[in-house]
């Protein structure tokens, strides 16, 4: 990202400031010299917001003004950093002892607390401490001529008033209930969806046609292909669906390929080459209907040369849909229709001018804007794009004429120096941004565009980069995702909705030209050996490596603060020590097989990221690194032993060895006082690995952990008590036990429920997880007496695979729980009324819970929320247990013979591999069931919502015929049949087979064998009916895969945003 003058000068003010009075400092004698560059920065500082104004605006005077202070303060920051390091270093061996520092108000991101640091064992010369402050002296006199050089531009001088109002507000935002919304507004765009999916799915003797959707950037193309994409009809009438996103500088085009085939089912095994991409492409495809849309095309080529051939070579039907800027493009493609978005007429930007603004649909207040509201919109020339990010800035404001009229107002509007597209609203939204929010969204450019953006991996990253300060009690993690939160409130990041914490998202194009523009020659994602070529890379300071070579290599950069790089290319790592000023290191990949045993000179590193690589060792020269913050080392599976020395990494905060197969943590962790995050915690039993490895007694003394994953639990000794319960801030706890197939004896059990009894979580715990705990009951504080008040804040609890366990806790207990997965418990035979609470019949059981799921619970038989007694006094309307249950999904439970009474609220059901279930009924709200694989399952009924019914089976079960005549009356004209059966089965739904006289009274049918090769759809009103299916067609059994929404294995349940996912949690495991 570039660097924003005006905020990071306040930074370093505030740096300095804070550095200042440290013991390391008096050490080396240089106190007065920082004093000195603090004094010359404030005075700089009040003019940086217009010099950064005017060097947008091209003024060449003030650009390379602004560039030459940049370099200074990037410098100052540097020797800040090796203050801290070395005086240190000075002041542990002037004093013979290795005590640690005292706290300082300052961000841990800047200082050292503490270390034991070889590296300074020549620098008690007083020559050394003359270097030092040699640097210092430099830096002085180049900022005391540049300041001296203002003077020349008459700037305008400016306050930080609005910097500090938002860091007062931040706490507050946090705890809102924000949640992004449809914005899709007027009839332009319905009728183009609607006029544009009856061209696509019109009958025709070409069997490949080609659409396009033209507009300039930030008009709404994206947003009118989506609404085509998801349209029913579209879904109805192909096989095959695929979604790419090309843009003006894709990867590769072997990728593109990758996409497709991934989209589409296929695997692509170990092709490389485009012709053998194609080559499985075509086999992927052939017999198959695909519509299929590419997105923001700028080369016309990449259909025409790379996908053209297989698709219209091997499809039964396909139609394409294109998106681009380029009417020329779109002529070039073949495209037989071609249809312009125009910008959205005055009243319907208002409109969604309104949607984002007033969210509580204030008709007075809205009525009381809309004269200045409009002509705010008008500036905004009709792109939704602008009308979004100004909203932005409006929600931000008190909702007064006094303020709107401000933002009209602005000179923001007019600036120039632009490109033309990116003016205007767009640039006024990113002016009006506070600036530490600047930082953060400059940032998210860095990302390759064909990456999905995460909000674990910015937070991590921006803290790293020292953007982010702590406020009062907030965590910098905390107000980190403040600031992530903010930015989608802001429309600079778009949310995948289909995640319910919008853990993911992406940047919309303009958003990202806008920050690249402003970036710079700073930051560079792509090829370094082509951007070399072109001068690029002179001054970069952060370089995300996207390339389709095999191997890359990296020209040497004095200034680089941040590399990133992902597979596919390989990287001669020896080349990175020379990086000298590295903060961030980001190395994945299965290609990345070492790093230098030297990395522990790069002493400014924050962040370490080694995810993913065949790295077998960590070199002992980490230990170095007292600046790292931040070590990921996830899925390294040849990763067997990490060096001691990672103790001394005193500023860590995050430590992740998820799914790594280490032996063991190095004894001394639990000195790392700022360790907040800590996965793939190996226990070390007492009497084993001759005592190298962390016991309980380390994990004890971290008590500003919020994330904590165990393992190997079995391997603990007993005196674990307050292991948890002393963690206040604790958030997420995982508890694994390893995998035992082979039974364990009655003495290993008690002693893994005195484990788990010892393990009293605090009680502000927000989600927990069991896996593969042994035990014959689960522990103590998850009892009836216990449970509610051990874990009153508890939202999600995962139980996976807790086998020897024959009764499950009284879960319905919990007053905050809203995502329960209960995964093979294989001892439990009955559910009855205690899973509710108290023996007895819970009028308040589970009151908030909205998913469950139970799975792969062999030995299942009854499930009941009442006792007997009960069940014949109580009418099930009565029944108020789960009064906000969505969905119940039910996976390889082969023994279920019944579902519950009073399931009065759930509106969906899956149900996968119940063998022994017989009845379906009296779920009065339920709109949507899914059945498959229930061979005794005959008699569905009291259903009267239901609007979607989905079954597989090689044959029709009679209770649909049944169910089918039974509730004709409740055929909506939304309601919807899909069926996957055998190819002989399909015949018989055909007009004139033995099912049709009752099909035909369905509203939409779907009806498919053969993998989807074969089928049939059919539509009531208006009248439609296609099948590809004739009468020599023939008879077979079919093997096929229903693709479940949710699928998950237990080695990526340690990630928390897996809990949260609302695609993950609206449908059962289905993993055969």
């Amino acid at each position: 990202m570039a660097m924003i003058v005006d905020a990071f000068s306040g930074k370093l003010v505030e740096k300095l400031g804070n550095v200042i009075e440290e013991k390391a400092i008096m050490v080396l004698g240089v106190k007065d010299e920082l004093q000195s560059l603090q004094r010359k920065m404030k005075r700089i500082a009040c003019v940086l917001k217009d010099a950064e104004r005017r060097r947008i605006q091209q003024d060449e005077a003030v650009k390379l003004w602004v560039e030459e202070l940049k370099d200074v303060m990037y410098d100052a920051e540097d020797i800040i950093d090796l203050c801290m390091i070395q005086g240190t270093g000075l002041f542990l061996q002037d004093d013979h002892h290795h005590t640690q520092l005292a706290e300082s108000s300052a961000a841990a991101s800047t200082r050292v607390r503490c270390c034991n640091f070889p590296l300074f064992s020549c620098v008690r010369s007083v020559p050394f401490r003359y270097e030092i402050a040699d640097k210092i002296k430099n830096l002085n006199a180049k900022l005391e001529e540049i300041s001296a050089d203002k003077d020349k531009f008459n700037f305008i001088t400016s306050s930080k008033s609005s910097d500090v109002a938002y860091v007062m507000n931040e706490a507050s935002y946090r705890q809102s209930s924000f949640l992004p919304e449809s914005v899709i507004v007027g009839w332009d765009i319905i009728d183009a969806t609607n006029s544009l999916v009856e061209l696509l799915v019109s009958q025709h003797q070409q069997k490949c046609r080609l659409f396009a959707i033209v507009g300039m950037g930030g008009i709404g193309k994206t947003t009118l292909a989506q609404l085509i994409y998801n349209d029913l009809k579209i879904n109805d009438e192909f096989v095959l669906h695929s979604w790419i996103c090309v843009s003006k500088f894709y990867t590769s085009r072997t990728d593109l390929l990758k996409e497709l085939i991934r989209n589409v089912g296929g695997t692509c095994g170990e092709a490389t080459t485009i012709a053998e991409l194609q080559k499985i492409v075509c086999d992927v495809l052939h017999g198959k209907s695909l519509f299929l849309v590419l997105d923001d095309v700028w080369d016309a080529d990449v259909w025409i040369d790379l996908i053209q051939n297989p698709v219209e070579r091997t499809t039964t039907k396909c139609r394409i849909l294109v998106t681009t800027r380029d009417r020329n493009t779109a002529i070039k493609v073949g495209a037989v229709h071609i249809h312009n978005v125009n910008k959205l007429p005055l009243n319907f930007g208002w409109e969604l001018l309104c949607k984002k603004v007033f969210t509580n649909n204030d008709q007075s207040e809205i009525q009381r804007m809309k004269d200045i509201g409009m002509q705010i919109v008008e500036k905004c020339d009709g792109l939704p794009v602008a009308i979004k990010a100004i909203a932005g800035v409006l929600i931000t404001t008190e909702l007064n004429k006094r303020e709107w009229q401000n933002i009209l107002n602005s000179d923001a509007w007019t600036i120039t120096g632009l490109p033309e597209e990116l003016q205007g609203a767009l640039y006024l939204s990113y002016e009006a941004l506070p600036s530490a929010l600047k930082h953060c969204f400059l940032y998210c450019s860095l990302n390759p565009r064909d990456r999905d953006l995460f909000e674990e991996d910015l937070v991590c990253e921006w803290i790293a980069e020292g953007f982010i300060e702590p406020n009062g009690d907030a965590s910098m993690e905390d107000v980190a995702k403040g600031y992530y939160m903010d930015l989608i409130r802001r429309s600079f990041l778009q949310p995948d909705l289909h995640y319910a914490d919008m853990h993911k998202c992406t940047m919309h194009d303009l958003l990202r030209a806008l920050a690249i523009f402003l970036i710079g020659g700073e930051s560079l994602s792509g090829d370094p050996e082509a951007s070399q070529s072109k001068g690029f890379t002179i001054k970069l300071r952060r370089l995300a490596i996207s390339s389709n070579r095999e191997s890359v290599s990296i020209p040497h950069l004095d200034c680089l603060r941040n590399l990133q790089l992902w597979t596919p290319p390989s990287l001669g790592t020896q080349m990175i020590v020379s990086f000298k000023q590295l903060r961030i290191l980001l190395l994945n990949g299965h290609k990345i097989e070492n790093i230098p045993d030297n990395i522990g000179d790069l002493v400014h590193l924050r962040f370490l990221d080694l995810e993913h690589t065949r790295i077998c060792k960590l070199p002992d020269s980490v230990g170095n690194l007292i600046n790292l913050q931040f070590l990921l080392l996830n899925d390294c599976k040849s990763l067997h032993i990490l060096p001691r020395s990672i103790t001394k990494l005193c500023n860590l905060r995050s430590l992740r060895l998820a799914g790594t197969p280490v032996n063991f943590v190095p004894k001394g962790i639990g000195k790392l006082e700022h360790l907040n995050h800590l996965t793939g915690f190996i226990v070390e039993d007492a009497d084993g690995d001759n005592g190298e490895g962390c016991n309980m007694e380390d994990l004890r003394m971290l008590k500003n952990l919020r994330h904590l994953q165990i393992d190997k639990l079995e391997k603990a000794s007993k005196s674990i008590a307050a292991v948890l319960s002393n963690k206040p801030l604790l958030k997420t706890v995982m508890l694994h036990c390893t995998p035992n197939d082979g039974g364990c004896n009655q003495q290993k059990m008690d002693r893994i429920v005195q484990v788990f009894d010892d393990l009293f979580p605090p009680p502000c715990l927000d989600s927990l997880q069991f896996h593969n705990f042994f035990g014959e009951k689960y522990p103590q504080w998850m009892s009836s007496n216990s449970i509610r008040a051990a874990l009153p804040e508890l939202t999600s609890l995962f139980l996976v695979h807790c086998s020897n366990c024959p009764q499950l806790p009284q879960l319905g207990q919990l007053p905050q729980l809203k995502y329960l997965m209960i995964r093979g418990a294989t001892s439990v035979i009955s559910i009855g009324s205690e899973f509710l609470g108290n023996g007895k019949l819970a009028a308040n059981a589970f009151p908030k819970l909205e998913y469950l799921m139970l799975l792969e619970m062999a030995n299942w038989e009854q499930w009941s929320l009442v006792s007997a007694e009960e069940d014949q006094e109580i009418e099930s309307s009565k029944l108020i247990h789960f009064p906000r249950l969505q969905k119940i999904g039910i996976s390889h439970c082969p023994k279920l013979k019944n579902l519950p009474r009073g399931l009065n609220h759930v509106q969906k059901l899956q149900i996968v591999g119940a063998h022994g279930l017989s009845r379906v009924f009296d779920l009065p709200a339920l709109r949507e069931l899914e059945v498959r694989d229930c061979p005794m399952l005959d008699c569905v009924d009291k259903l009267e919502s239901l609007q979607s019914l989905k079954i597989s089976d090689d044959s029709l079960p009679k209770w649909l015929i049944s169910f089918l005549q039974q509730h004709e009356k409740h055929h909506y004209n939304r309601f919807h049949l899909h069926l996957k059966c055998s190819a002989q089965a399909l015949k018989g739904c055909l007009k004139g087979g033995p099912h049709w006289c009752f099909l035909q009274q369905v509203p939409r049918l779907e009806a498919y064998a053969v993998n989807g090769s074969m089928y049939l759809k059919y539509t009531k009103e208006p009248f439609s009916y296609q099948t590809n299916l004739d009468e020599g067609t023939t008879s077979m059994y079919l093997t096929f895969e229903i693709s479940p929404l949710y699928s998950v294995t237990c080695k990526c349940l340690y990630c928390l945003r897996e809990l949260r996912c609302l695609t993950l949690m609206v449908a059962c495991v289905d993993e055969d």
